[in-house]
């Protein structure tokens, strides 16, 4: 009965039992299959999952094993240098010691940032910062800091269990011997974003590269960065290194060697700054306060061939900065309003109204279309009030008396040019002639130059179809009135434009209606000194206009720097009669702002070499002080002795 219970056959003792063998046997049987069968279920399910994970997904997981198992690196390669034009290096490469993280090894190990953040002397803030900001693929490299010490690289390999996911490494990094010098024409380099990897797709570009961003380093980036070197690491579980499995080398850059001049570029840069802080210390009148001075910028071209000689702006920046990527104070700073946006090239990207230096192009129109001439006469009582302007009355910054168109633009009598700009006025609506705004655009004005240089802004030309479609939606101020004419023959009004356009009008108007392409690139060298691209030297347009009237008004614009011009006073002991000067002075008006002070001139103006143009934002009148600051560079470009101090010339 025992053993009837043992096999779970209920026995009852009061009750007479039968033993029945088969009964017990088929109770076994039943309770094996069921056994069998979820024996069998599990091999099933467990065959089953096997299959899967080597047959369906095995290609997926040999590809996870491997990755655990195999580091692929980057070898970056060297960017090409930077050169001037004679050859000085300013900007090259060097190795770096190197802190970088993998984050899919890194993680989120709290442990590890904190271990990096005291080892390295920077904030777990500014650590998770780079991660975060990185737009490589977990597996890649995202470099943390660049040139640290070999003791902190010695130090994490020696302690690598303790820094899961950190890589000790070299890498060239760009070395800035000059820091600021010509930092916005050089440009700087960054991460590239995704928006640019997308445009670029199917270049050689993957995300976590460096990109050049502005300047020289953006327009010529392909050029410049040559082609990424590779290997391949078998590493350990807690990712040391085993052995190097496979390498490919890195092919470097090609060098670029600048228009640009070193010691003109520095004596510019300079000039500039000097500049500033004298505006800053002379008082406006009007604003009762002294002269804010929020920024400057300077062009200096060969108008022969377009090369650019110098370009600056201040306020400016150490490119050093950028180098292994910039901190997220330094980037704060950098973009705050209250510096001034000193990453801007304002010799590019600032636009403004030309003011009285525009006045060349108006009297080159007036005298084409045959309504005046260098004779012509004007009365100058300090006010214009013909026609429409009975009621809204316009003046001249001074009273000039009788006063001819010639000595109209060497003493910048604004009635002179109103009296013109109301005439170009009452032909356009008779519609004889050119309107003055063709003019304008015929001296490429409201148009890029073509310089390649990244950023550059188009400036503006307004005409009456302009004027419909910027007030499309307030119809009331469609209508192309007298003043519009008016202002825009005096640089005012709506017309804008760059430092560089400027440049471009005066070297247009010295080489006799002919513009040569600005440029900032000489050529391309590989490393053995070689040239593999040579700057094309381009004529973008030669303009139908007499040649005397440009004689014409080249002898206007040396009588600018003497007699009775707006900048006399400034040249007063500079080598005219060796090195003639042709240039005009401008006191651009914005409104809610204190006048911008502009001089554009060239060199010598007998055989035209040299165009300087210089702009001193909020820095006061064009004699006052942009153009003390285009003598001094034109001292530095004709090897002058500088003078002492240079007087500052009061005029328009």
């Amino acid at each position: 009965m025992r053993l009837l219970r043992k096999i779970g056959i209920r026995v009852n003792p009061n009750e007479t039992t039968q033993y029945r063998p088969d009964a017990v046997q088929e109770k076994l049987q039943r309770r094996l299959t069921i056994l069998g069968i979820l024996i069998v279920a599990a091999f099933v399910i467990l065959f089953a999952r096997l299959w899967f994970m080597q047959i369906v997904s095995g290609d997926e997981y040999c590809e996870k094993a491997e990755g655990n198992r195999i580091r692929e690196m980057s070898l970056e390669s060297p960017r090409g240098r930077i050169l001037d034009r004679n050859g000085t290096v300013l900007v090259k490469n060097r190795n770096a010691l190197t802190i970088s993280v993998v984050p899919a090894e890194i993680g989120k190990d709290e442990k590890v940032i904190e271990r990096l953040s005291r080892l390295l002397g920077m904030g777990e803030k500014e650590i998770r910062y780079r991660i975060e900001q990185s737009q490589a693929p977990n597996r890649r490299v995202v470099l943390i800091k660049s040139d640290v010490g070999e003791d902190v690289v010695t130090y994490v390999r020696e302690h690598q269990r303790e820094f899961p996911g950190v890589i000790a490494g070299i890498r060239p990094i760009r070395e800035y011997p000059y820091e600021e010098l010509a930092a916005h024409v050089i440009g700087y380099l960054g991460e590239i974003s995704p928006e640019m990897l997308e445009e670029k797709k199917g270049e050689r570009y993957v995300a976590g590269d460096e990109i050049g961003i502005s300047g020289l380093e953006s327009t010529y980036d392909e050029e410049l960065r040559g082609e990424v070197g590779k290997y391949r690491l078998e590493v350990d579980a807690s990712g040391n290194s085993i052995r190097e499995l496979s390498r490919k080398e890195p092919r470097s850059g090609l060098n670029l060697r600048m228009t640009i001049d070193q010691e003109i570029q520095a004596l510019v840069e300079a000039t500039l700054k000097a500049q500033v802080d004298l505006a800053r210390n002379r008082y406006h009148p009007e604003t009762a306060r002294e002269y804010e001075a929020t920024g400057a910028s300077a062009v200096v071209m060969d108008l022969r061939n377009g090369e650019i000689i110098a370009m600056a702006s201040y306020p400016t920046f150490n490119l050093n900065e950028f180098v292994g990527g910039i901190s997220e104070k330094a980037w704060k700073e950098l973009n705050n309003p209250k510096n001034m946006y000193p990453l801007n090239n304002r010799a590019i990207m600032s636009e403004l109204p030309p003011a009285s230096t525009f006045k060349a192009v108006t009297a080159i129109g007036a005298i084409q279309e045959a309504t005046y001439s260098m004779n012509s006469p004007f009365e100058c009582k300090n006010v214009f009030t013909k026609g429409p302007f009975e009621e809204y009355p316009k003046y001249c910054w001074s009273t000039h008396g009788r006063i001819n168109l010639f000595n109209g633009i060497v003493q910048s009598c604004d009635i002179v040019f109103y009296e013109l700009g109301y005439t170009f006025y009452q032909r356009q609506l008779k519609e004889e002639g050119r309107p003055l705004w063709e003019y304008a655009r015929d001296f490429r004005l409201g148009m890029h130059t073509g310089i390649d240089l990244t950023s550059e802004m188009d400036g503006r030309v307004p005409s009456p179809e302009w004027k419909r479609e910027f007030n499309r939606d307030n119809p009331e101020y469609q209508v192309w009135y007298p003043g519009d004419t008016v202002n825009m023959a005096i640089g005012q009004g709506d017309l804008l434009a760059t430092p560089l356009q400027m440049a471009y009008v005066f070297a247009g108007i010295a080489n006799g209606g002919k513009f040569v392409k600005p440029h900032v690139m000489k050529d391309l060298e590989d490393s053995d000194g070689e040239v593999s691209i040579t700057a094309k030297i381009e004529t973008v347009a030669e303009l139908e206009i007499d040649v005397q009237i440009f004689a014409q008004i080249n002898e206007a614009l040396q009588g600018v720097v003497k007699g009775k011009g707006t900048a006399s006073k400034t040249f007063e002991g500079f080598p005219l009669a060796q090195i003639p000067v042709a240039g005009k002075t401008g006191t651009a008006e914005v409104v809610g702002k204190q006048p911008a002070s502009w001089f554009v001139c060239y060199a010598p103006a007998n055989d035209p070499q040299y165009v300087v143009a210089v702009v001193i934002e909020q820095g006061g009148h064009g004699g006052e002080t942009a153009a003390p600051a285009a003598r001094r560079i034109l001292e530095g470009l004709f090897h002058l002795p500088p003078a002492g101090e240079i007087q500052p010339s009061v005029g328009d």
